[in-house]
């Protein structure tokens, strides 16, 4: 759950709808707009789907129709964001390559964009590739959960760091692509080659079959087996579930910078939890035994070890003792002498940064940080000398940029500082001993920009103009940026200029033909005090007209959990949002205290406080927007999914009073449920915070419910397990609560099917506008229920 669906995730559902709750309080005694005609239903009813029959359902139809179809809502990519991505420059500096859409689908092809003829062209499809339909493995598929991986076609290519050599995985097996030649094939095996990655010197390709790691040589295609078996449950090379999910960190496996080491993982699951995942897709189950370290339960053990490939003998780290540990951000020293990695304790309330010696694996801790909160891992970069490196960490509550000594660790210079946030390292410039980052500024925080700042900390400098969030690269030789630029106004741009210079290249496709007559308007960006004087961001958008004396109900777009920020300015269609406001909603999202982007200050106060400080602050976002004359806060919706889909429920059974219909979409209800890393960072330990889990538990608040429920979760979500929605709804039953449910079986927590994405849009935005289906109580109460909506 560490990483963001997107604005809108929760409309990418979709599964078998069905009724589903016991009889409670009735439903409000009024709908929250008037009851629509059945003529003006009929005539804007949409295409998507056929209405049953259903005269208790009502009208379903908003008080206006859009030009966004449902069908539009749910194309991809959105309008605007059929961009070139993963922009990388060649070793040789000759071309910059990209992956991108030739008919402005999902399914990408491999680009190179010439320097000197200043021209783009194909350099490969997927289509090319013998295999390339093959059906992905089940160690492929989870692969791409983990990243979010959402494209088709050819996903992903690397570059060698020393040499014009490049390799592409494609169906399970490696090709490669030697200068300007043709690709060839590397690997052809039954099992797929996982992770593979190429050595600085392009002369070997590392990879994961059938949990062990092997090297294959490029020029002889020659395979070597690098690590032989372990008993079942152990897995080398690969990241295992927590690694990837929770920190970020999608490689088991490290070339030494020599291409004659490989620093890797062994992961051993067989004292970790079994969870089973239950789908069907076609006419058959589908059951994986998923190893999950639920809150409290065993982690997986996991040892690092460096394998020497003349030998293929691995030298295992040695502590000086044995306790649990995560080990993330494996970074090599640039003359291989030594391996750098950080390890953070259970609770990830201390942070230590530790040199491996590469000839004996011994282990020395350089230095420590700790927290009263959690600590997440540091942006981490060796200098070419192997004598400094570059290390950001928490300085007055934002995230700041040092320099620090190689051999103890000790700070030598503090190069950032002030009431702003350094995001991302882009590149360090060795020549000219600068560092080139992203951050954002006490002037504009939503903006991010490229600066540059010399290794003694002086001239500082702004390297990116245009107003709104730039995500920029810098070549090895700090000569080109390749930047992609976009703010709440204006759709991306793709450029290659000279630093500090002239554009080289535009890559920017033409944006979606039928954009400007679908009418979308630019939210405004509003900001309101949290308790305490904090800041908080939201963005918001009225319905088009409105009418003098009319007051407009609320949908309120959430997220609210850590690791995500939402409010930028960053150019997003808004394609939903203008589609709720042509049918007379006002949408606003808001990002509370406890999300990302604003610094570790802005992130702490949700530490076992999960369920209260985000929820108090969505009020405090609703309070603002209703100061408006034109909305009617006793008609107040919110949507959300994953974390969103918690913060949506929760705002229902906690504050029912301001939140009256709710959809919420794979959601976590209890976080006991939910994996050991993640809830342990925000919540503690189980046993010596259980007040803490008490707090954030839905179903201890499911006799709390006087709204109107709608739950959507998938049956293979193999990271939200279903189990949290049914818990939920065991209570709902047991305080004998309505609720509406849509499942659908053959999905995972990103949700693929073009058919589901297209029907789960549909329901869930029609949930805010129908009546609800009048029925009788368990209790066989002769009173009738009246239609509760927002809009219709």
């Amino acid at each position: 759950m560490h990483k963001a669906q997107g604005l809108a995730g929760v409309l990418v559902l979709a599964g078998v709808l069905s009724g589903c709750g016991g009889a409670g309080e009735p439903w409000p005694k009024r709908p929250l707009l008037n009851e629509m005609t059945k003529d003006r239903a009929a005539e804007g009813a949409p295409k998507a789907a056929a209405q049953e029959a259903d005269p208790t359902r009502g009208a379903i139809l908003g008080p206006e129709k859009s030009a966004i179809t449902y069908e539009r809502l749910v194309k991809m990519p959105e309008p605007g964001w059929n961009i070139p991505r993963a922009v990388q420059p060649s070793p040789d500096g000759k071309l910059v390559t990209y992956l991108a859409s030739e008919s402005g689908d999902m399914t990408m092809s491999l680009y190179g964009f010439d320097l000197s003829t200043r021209t783009s062209k194909v350099l490969l499809r997927a289509s090319d590739l013998p295999g390339s339909s093959k059906p992905l493995s089940r160690e492929e598929e989870l692969r791409r959960e983990r990243q979010r991986q959402k494209t088709m076609g050819i996903v992903a290519y690397q570059w060698a760091e020393k040499a014009p050599v490049m390799i592409v995985p494609s169906s399970g097996d490696v090709f490669v692509r030697q200068g300007a030649g043709t690709i060839t094939r590397l690997t052809e095996t039954k099992e797929p080659e996982l992770d593979p990655q190429i050595c600085a010197t392009g002369e070997r390709v590392a990879f994961v079959r059938s949990d062990d790691l092997w090297v294959v040589d490029v020029a002889t295609r020659k395979e070597t087996r690098l690590t032989t078996g372990g008993p079942a449950g152990t897995t080398r090379g690969q990241s295992d579930f927590l690694g990837q999910e929770e920190f970020d960190e999608p490689h088991g496996f490290f070339w030494s910078p020599g291409c004659d080491k490989i620093a890797y993982l062994e992961v051993d699951e067989r004292e970790v939890p079994e969870h089973p995942v239950l789908g069907y897709r076609g006419d058959k189950p589908d059951l994986m035994m998923q190893k999950y370290p639920a809150v409290g339960d065993k982690n997986p053990k996991v040892r690092a070890g460096i394998v020497d490939l003349k030998t293929k003998k691995t030298t295992w780290l040695k502590w000086p003792a044995e306790a649990e540990r995560y080990m993330v951000r494996f970074h090599w020293a640039p003359d291989g002498n030594a391996l750098y990695l950080q390890t953070l304790d259970r609770l990830q309330k201390r942070l230590a940064l530790v040199r491996v010696d590469a000839k004996n694996g011994e282990t020395k801790e350089l230095f420590a940080e700790t927290s009263a909160t959690w600590l997440d891992p540091a942006s981490f970069k060796p200098l070419d000398d192997s004598k400094r490196f570059l290390w950001t960490r928490d300085i007055g509550g934002h995230t700041h940029l040092e320099v620090r000594d190689a051999a103890t660790g000790a700070p030598i210079k503090q190069l950032t500082s002030g009431e702003w946030d350094v995001h991302l390292l882009s590149r360090v410039d060795e020549a000219n001993g600068r560092v080139f980052y992203i951050a954002d500024s006490k002037e504009a925080p939503l903006d991010r920009n490229l600066y540059s700042v010399k290794f003694d900390g002086r001239e500082t400098k702004r390297w990116t103009e245009e107003p709104g969030v730039h995500f920029a690269g810098v070549d090895r030789n700090g000569k080109i940026v390749m930047d992609i630029h976009s703010a709440k106004d204006r759709p991306p741009k793709v450029v290659i200029r000279e630093l500090g210079g002239a554009v080289i290249g535009d890559l920017t496709f033409p944006m979606d033909a039928d954009f400007a007559s679908l009418g979308v308007r630019t939210p405004e960006i509003f900001s309101v005090d949290a308790p305490g004087g904090v800041k908080l961001y939201g963005t918001l958008l009225p319905p088009r007209v409105i009418e003098p004396g009319k007051k407009y109900p609320v949908i309120v777009m959430v997220y609210g959990g850590p690791g995500v920020q939402t409010v930028l300015n960053m150019w997003s269609p808004y394609l939903l949002w203008q589609h709720l406001a042509d049918r007379g909603f006002v949408v606003y999202q808001l990002d509370n205290r406890g999300t990302a982007g604003r610094g570790p200050a802005f992130e702490a106060p949700l530490y076992k406080n999960v369920g209260h400080v985000e929820l108090e602050d969505q009020i405090a976002g609703l309070d603002a927007v209703a100061k408006h004359p034109y909305v009617d806060a006793s008609r107040v919706g919110i949507i959300g999914h994953s974390y969103g889909g918690y913060m949506a429920t929760l705002a229902l059974l906690k504050a029912p009073d301001r939140f009256h219909v709710g959809v919420a979409g794979s959601l976590v209800t209890d976080f006991r449920l939910y994996d050991s890393a993640y809830t342990e960072r925000y919540l503690g330990d189980p046993k010596a915070d259980a007040k803490a889990y008490e707090a954030a538990d839905l179903t201890k608040l499911a006799g709390n419910l006087r709204g109107k429920l709608f739950l959507l979760h998938a049956l293979m979500d193999e990271n939200v397990h279903f189990q949290n929605t049914a818990e939920l709804i065991d209570a709902l039953v047991a305080a004998n609560k309505r609720f509406d449910l849509l499942v659908f079986p053959g999905e995972r927590h990103g949700y693929r099917a073009p058919a589901a994405k297209l029907y789960a849009t549909q329901r869930s935005i029609e949930y805010f506008v129908e009546p609800a289906v009048e029925r009788r109580t368990v209790r066989r109460s002769a009173r009738s229920r009246s239609g509760f909506r927002l809009g219709g």
